[in-house]
């Protein structure tokens, strides 16, 4: 699922502490990897501290810690 990531929903993912990248989700090993084998590049922490990422992509596996 792909969302814009403008400034409303910045403000809103610090204000409620929303979680949904891959270093909050239950099937990052150890090693830093997906355990089911899915690409992380759209979904790590660092694409979104980037002001310039502007769309949101949620992982389907998803599982908060």
């Amino acid at each position: 699922m792909r969302v814009p990531l403008d400034p409303d929903f910045r403000d809103e993912w610090q204000r409620f502490g929303l979680r949904f990248c891959c270093e909050d989700c239950a099937y990052l090993t150890r090693e830093g990897e997906c355990a089911h084998g899915w690409p992380q590049a759209e979904h790590r922490l660092a694409r979104y501290a980037d002001p310039s990422c502007r769309e949101l992509v949620f992982c389907k596996e998803f599982e908060l810690v």
